[in-house]
């Protein structure tokens, strides 16, 4: 939610800037698209009738925590 906010006083800041500058802003950059999840039958899609084992827990829980420092 904060990065969105950043973002966005980022995005107004750059307006103001070349507002400034007088010159023509730059077209936004394209939208990213949708991510959807593996077609069904695919190697990648998960499985939900077998409970995921401790490895994938311990990486699920990995990729949900903020990024830290090392």
């Amino acid at each position: 939610m904060a990065v969105r906010f950043l973002r966005g006083c980022y995005d107004a800041l750059a307006a103001a800037g070349w507002l400034w500058l007088g010159l023509p802003m730059p077209p936004p950059p394209e939208p990213r698209p949708e991510l959807r999840p593996p077609p069904h039958g695919h190697p990648e899609r998960v499985r939900p009738d077998l409970p995921p084992s401790d490895a994938e827990l311990a990486l699920w829980h990995q990729l949900r925590e903020p990024a830290r420092k090392r």
